[in-house]
């Protein structure tokens, strides 16, 4: 019964901590437009990405996050292609508890213009808005709450539980989002690259199931940045983070490096790179992440050590998330500055 109880209490607070905040990727360098609207103008080539993370299944606590990412650059042709910005679209679901007790699920629309900073387009600042729906489902039959509990027989099914206005509401929501970007491409050299954004999320405070939307969530911010260096052997190490605030402040801080091996067909040769990521989410876990990329498709996983209190009560309170992202080339000339970060 005690395990019960536990079990209980941490889906009631599970269940109001995901209607209070969003959810997280620990791949964020991957999640293209989740992370921020602004990197719809970074990238040269049509993108299509997803992410897919599962959480806290050992501890019959799940959370299953899901979203997919297209992008469509905007580029003027002629003589010196220019890179006016892009458009992109993003699906995303999100689900909580053994039986989908709640259920989030979204698309949303961005666009990005891109303020060049120099004549080569090396250096620039890309900034958006994006705008969307998301619907929020509530399962009441799978639902137990802390008011249902007795001292005499335990859970019982007759004690009200929380109230609320709908089981399933429907919003628009409003995300903004900046992004700068300085490469240095010497002829001679290797590429050096600095990226710094921004992002503001649920701007409008979409509307929540509780009387007097108490659970409305809260304004997300997004810093993120990082440095990219490569090195002549074929080397590249690119330190990174991600501060967000939402009621309360989360930091990730990490690196990974990265190696390109020339693969020998018959046909052709093609540039194969493989990653290695290390990440430490501050006060809740270290994050390690493999990866392989080409110049059309990057694929990644992940796993979350849980580092919290969570992970010594129960175990099994970890979490692993897959990425992957194809690339389709709109204009062979126009050189294309990203890497599996942008």
């Amino acid at each position: 019964m005690r395990k019960i109880l536990i079990l209980s209490a941490l889906t009631f607070v599970a269940c109001h901590t995901v209607l209070a905040q969003d959810p997280v990727f620990s791949q964020f360098y991957t999640s293209s437009l989740y992370l921020n609207p602004a990197l719809a103008g970074m990238e040269k080539d049509i993108v299509l990405g997803m992410n897919y993370r599962s959480q806290w299944s050992g501890v019959n606590l799940p959370f299953r996050t899901f979203q997919f990412s297209a992008i469509h650059p905007i580029i003027q042709q002629g003589v010196r292609s220019k890179h006016l910005g892009g458009f992109g679209a993003t699906l995303f679901s999100d689900e909580a508890g053994p039986n989908r007790e709640i259920v989030s699920q979204g698309f949303s629309v961005a666009s990005s213009y891109n303020f060049q900073l120099n004549r080569k387009g090396n250096h620039l600042i890309a900034a958006a808005l994006q705008f969307g729906v998301i619907q929020k489902q509530l399962n009441m039959d799978a639902l137990q709450w802390s008011s249902q509990y007795s001292s005499v027989m335990g859970y019982d099914p007759s004690l009200p539980g929380e109230t609320f206005i709908f089981e399933r509401v429907t919003s628009p929501v409003i995300h903004a989002g900046a992004m700068w970007r300085l490469v240095i491409d010497n002829r001679f050299k290797p590429v050096n690259m600095f990226y710094q954004g921004f992002a503001v999320s649920n701007i409008n405070r979409p509307k929540g199931f509780y009387i007097k939307e108490k659970d409305a969530p809260s304004i997300l911010y997004k810093i993120h940045g990082g440095y990219l260096h490569q090195f002549s052997n074929g080397l590249e190490v690119s330190p990174n983070y991600l501060i967000q605030y939402q009621e309360r402040a989360q930091i990730n801080v990490g690196a990974y490096a990265a190696y390109s091996l020339p693969t020998v067909t018959s046909k052709s040769i093609t540039d194969l790179t493989v990653s290695l990521g290390l990440w430490y989410r501050l006060d809740d876990s270290f994050i390690v992440t493999p990866g392989f990329s080409t110049a059309s498709w990057n694929a990644g996983f992940s796993y979350d050590a849980n580092a919290s209190s969570l992970e010594r009560n129960f175990q099994g309170a970890s979490a692993f998330e897959i990425s992957f992202a194809y690339r389709i080339s709109i204009i062979k000339t126009l050189k294309r500055f990203s890497t599996p970060l942008i």
